[in-house]
């Protein structure tokens, strides 16, 4: 990812969209955090960069909690434990990678998942990536 320098203390606006095939695996809750889009469903929340936040920081807690924690397919409850890290793999910086791994309660296994993104726009006021695929667009079966 591009490296941005901001103003210390500057609210930053993300954005996520999602593409219909992954907006409607979220529950209702989830789904009311988002608004429609020009590409897609899309949800905003603002960044405050202080004491060294990157955006980098941001982006995996930021699809944790609005569609990790919300999309049916997961089943995170209170005490999963989710851990989230961002790559970006080639030479472009307009494509990146989140590694999610999953841990529940009752299980000793951990449990992965990735997801790819694709950086639609950067601008000084705002970030704006869309969800591409998961690891359901390797899977020769019809999903």
């Amino acid at each position: 990812m591009e490296v941005i320098r901001l103003v210390k203390d500057k609210i930053f606006e993300c954005k996520l969209v999602l593409p219909g095939k992954y907006y409607v695996q979220l529950t209702d809750e989830g789904k009311e955090l988002y608004t429609e889009g020009q590409k897609g469903m899309e949800v905003a929340f603002p960044v405050e960069f202080t004491d060294g936040v990157t955006l980098a920081d941001c982006v995996p807690a930021f699809v944790e909690s609005v569609y990790l924690e919300f999309n049916r397919k997961y089943e995170i409850a209170e005490d999963t434990n989710v851990k989230c890290e961002l790559y970006k793999l080639g030479k472009t910086d307009e494509v990146f990678n989140l590694l999610v791994t999953i841990s529940y309660p009752e299980s000793d296994k951990e449990f992965y998942e990735l997801l790819i993104f694709k950086q639609v726009e950067l601008t000084d006021e705002c970030f704006t990536f869309e969800l591409m695929g998961d690891q359901t667009m390797f899977n020769m079966e019809k999903y």
